[in-house]
């Protein structure tokens, strides 16, 4: 089963104590040594610093797009998108129930994966750009 490596935006606590209570191998990027650095630094981070395969699970929508010269089809990822008038708890209580609901799904990606997940879909591409700039006009 892949690694799951949660981004800075989902490394909380009672997420990643309750993924390995269900038996998930869970690690953050701050394990890696990889907290504040640049997207493509993360994953090449991560690809170095784990033999075995992984999954990025990030909140991170337009990583791809910020950094458009880099090989984002070599890596497994999943974006968890919240419901955009969420806040404070419920936001927080949303990203762990997408997490805990699609965590199965998650971990069945491979190289080059790219699934958006939220409470009640998955989606076997990433966000789209224009639903997620049209979320908060």
């Amino acid at each position: 089963m892949p690694l799951l490596v949660l981004d800075e935006q989902l490394c909380r606590w009672l997420l990643i104590e309750g993924l390995r209570l269900r038996g998930y191998d869970v690690k953050t990027v701050k394990d890696f040594g990889a907290t504040g650095r640049p997207d493509p630094d993360v994953v090449r981070r991560l690809d170095d610093g784990h033999t075995g395969p992984w999954v990025l699970v990030t909140m991170d929508f337009t990583v791809i797009e910020d950094f458009p010269g880099f090989d984002w089809g070599r890596y497994a990822i999943s974006w968890v998108i919240v419901h955009e008038d969420l806040k404070g708890a419920t936001f927080e209580h949303e990203k762990n129930d997408i997490v805990h609901r699609h965590v199965h799904q998650m971990v069945e990606q491979a190289r080059g994966d790219h699934h958006s997940y939220t409470v009640k879909q998955r989606h076997k591409s990433r966000p789209s750009l224009v639903s997620q700039l049209r979320r908060r006009l």
